[in-house]
């Protein structure tokens, strides 16, 4: 950031989020767009208003019904860097389903700033997803359940994963105020997108789908492919795959890659031979209590750990290296360093630090090491005060904003109304879920001073009552309204976790459970290479299933059916994926005439996140569809394999 920067970034605060230019195309018929704030926090590169566009527009629920209910879906326009940007953006459309895109920009505009050098980046929550979800959110259900919605976790995950006895109060009262869940599918989503896109001023563009995103990218190849310039899938779920009966078999197949890894390594197979059978037969043995670690029995969960842990971890060092010599241990039941090390470390290991740069210079002079040092130091100080910087702006503009269009009495307001039920309504269930209830409710009303006054009074009494009446006759129009902004932050916030859930649902148990079963999955799940992978999966896999019961199925005719298109593709598969495994990547391109797939080592969910490499590729790919690629992404990949000091130690 530099003070060009920091003047555009004030004037952006001189003026709203309102002023900024609108798109500059036709919008659909029947559309309306609105621009509006970003959410916070932003990244400090970004200016609200200037290199990021956010804002909300209409489609119809019904496209039968083009004059009726309108769903406002939030959108982001992360703008090109260049001044003559390519007139075809990145559209990416985001996983869950259920996620908020337009809620992750800090995340989004790292992964996509490669792109941003010469295109602009569109990013939406899709219909029943994040900040585009009012339209299915049970509002009453909510206020009247919120302990036990937000209740913190508890060892029932079955129940937590589910909430059972909450989501067929949410439908009824969907149902009963005649919202067509049925119409929450992804084919409705992927005919959103091209309105989408035109409503932004664009015509052509290109898709990058992650996770459920690739399910819905292929959803427009199939039902809306007009003015698509080329496709990129990542981490990809087909429709025609029985996702959820397949929970088990994801963890199988990343075993696998570590197995077939090792094996075409001479070094790491010299020192674990036969790993796969030794896997096998330390599953076994952790499930019948034969291993033992720090005086305690090892369960099944633990052998699969770093198995399941590299997933999201892009920030950190690959545990891969070390779990060959992780089971092994496991196996021998002596002498577990590498057991030691990984459960010291929650299976997250540091990337490379100070520490391994100072080992580095073991041969240089004193001085040498001095300037290293030196080196060292700058980078520290160049990172806080990047992550200064970031809270300082972020800062600056909650401040602004609040001061503007809130005022000081609603923070205050805010504040002394959360020390005022802590302290009066704290292990009186009853009375803090009426509380609670009347609160959320207040999220869906107009802001008034007296609905305010009407909640104070009805919960409150004494001293704590006449103070909170006080700050509300004292507040101003705008504090009034952002007291009622509070409420829905807070309130949003939540629930947060319970309306991802839900969202999910919406899809998974209308459009995908008619092919998928809880049955299915554990007929699946047995016949597995590795065994008792179910004990760590049951839970989840059980509770996805009895959260479906309450949903009414909606099959399509031709959402199992593969799609054909010969829309340029790429397709990527991350090889320690744990939520879609690598071999779909394959599956999703069996009709594609014009799709390359690659599988990549040492990625996760989304493999553009964990290797630079694939980036460049969807760069270069973008740039001009018709390239083809060979595989020197993934062969750049090396793992450099633990060997254990016990290995070297029996070779000697």
């Amino acid at each position: 950031m530099d003070h060009a920067h920091v003047l555009a970034l004030l004037a952006a605060l001189a003026g709203t989020p309102e002023t900024a230019p609108k798109p500059n195309a036709a919008v659909p018929p029947g559309v309306t767009v609105a621009l509006q704030g970003c959410p916070r926090p932003l990244p400090p590169s970004e200016i609200d208003g200037v290199t990021i566009q956010c804002g909300t527009l209409n489609v119809p629920e019904d496209r039968t019904k083009p004059a009726g209910r309108q769903i406002a879906i939030a959108f982001a326009v992360m703008k090109s860097s260049s001044r003559y940007p390519e007139p075809d953006p990145v559209v990416y459309l985001q996983g869950g389903p259920g996620g908020s895109a337009v809620g992750s920009i800090p995340l989004l505009e790292r992964i996509f700033k490669p792109w941003r050098a010469r295109r602009d980046v569109v990013v939406f929550d899709q219909r029943s997803a994040g900040l585009s979800g009012a339209s299915v959110t049970c509002f009453k259900a909510l206020a009247t359940n919120t302990l036990a919605i937000t209740k913190p976790p508890s060892a029932n995950v079955s129940k937590d994963l589910a909430t059972p006895d909450v989501i067929p109060k949410c439908i009824a009262e969907l149902e009963t105020a005649g919202v067509p869940l049925a119409l929450y599918n992804t084919t409705e989503n992927a005919r959103d997108v091209p309105v989408i896109v035109q409503a932004l001023g664009y015509k052509t563009y290109n898709i990058y789908g992650i996770s459920y995103g690739t399910k819905l990218a292929l959803e427009v190849m199939r039902v809306a492919p007009a003015n698509v310039r080329s496709v990129i899938i990542d981490g990809v779920a087909p429709s025609w795959v029985r996702l959820y009966n397949l929970f088990a078999m994801k963890t199988d197949e990343a075993i696998q890659h570590v197995v077939d890894q090792c094996v075409a390594s001479k070094a790491c197979n010299a020192a674990y031979p036969d790993l796969g059978r030794i896997f096998v037969e330390t599953l076994n043995k952790a499930a019948s209590g034969q291993i033992m670690f720090r005086g305690e029995k090892v369960p099944v969960q633990l052998v699969l750990a770093p198995i399941m842990s590299r997933n999201g971890q892009y920030d950190f060092a690959s545990v891969t290296p070390y779990i060959p010599a992780f089971v092994y241990e496991l196996w021998r039941g002596k002498e577990m360093p590498t057991v030691e090390l990984l459960a010291n470390k929650n299976f997250a290991l540091p990337k490379v630090g100070d520490a391994d740069v100072i080992k580095a210079t073991a041969r240089l002079t004193g001085e040498q090491k001095e300037i290293v040092q030196q080196v060292l130091d700058n980078i520290a100080i160049s990172e806080r005060a990047a992550s200064g910087t970031s809270r300082a702006v972020n800062e600056l503009w909650s401040s602004v904003t609040t001061s503007r269009k809130a005022g000081p009495l609603a923070g205050t307001f805010d504040m002394e109304l959360g020390q005022a039920m802590a302290a009066t309504l704290k292990g009186q269930q009853e009375r803090l879920q009426a509380a609670l209830a009347d609160y959320t409710a207040m999220q869906t009303v107009p802001a008034s001073k007296e609905r305010l006054t009407a909640f104070v009074t009805a919960h409150f009494s004494g001293a704590q009552r006449d103070r909170l009446i006080a700050l509300i006759n004292g507040m101003s129009a705008s504090e009034v309204d952002g007291s009622f902004a509070i409420i829905r932050r807070d309130s949003h916030a939540a629930f947060r976790q319970f309306l991802h859930n839900f969202y999910l649902d919406i899809y998974a148990c209308q459009e995908d459970r008619p092919y998928n079963s809880f049955e299915g999955y554990q007929a699946l799940t047995a016949g597995l290479r590795y065994p008792h992978i179910n004990m760590l999966l049951d839970p989840l896999a059980g509770g996805f299933f009895e959260a479906c019961k309450a949903f009414k199925a909606q099959p399509r005719d031709n959402w199992h059916v593969p799609v054909a298109s010969d829309i340029p593709t790429l397709s990527f598969g991350g090889l320690y994926d744990v939520q879609t495994p690598a071999s779909w990547s394959k599956i999703a391109i069996e009709k594609l005439s014009n799709s390359q797939v690659f599988m990549i080592p040492e990625a996760g969910h989304g493999t553009l996140i964990y290797q630079h490499c694939v980036s460049e590729m969807g760069v270069a790919f973008i740039d001009n569809p018709k390239r083809k690629f060979d595989n020197s992404c993934a062969e750049s990949v090396k793992i450099d394999w633990h060997i254990a000091p016990w290995v070297t130690a029996a070779k000697n």
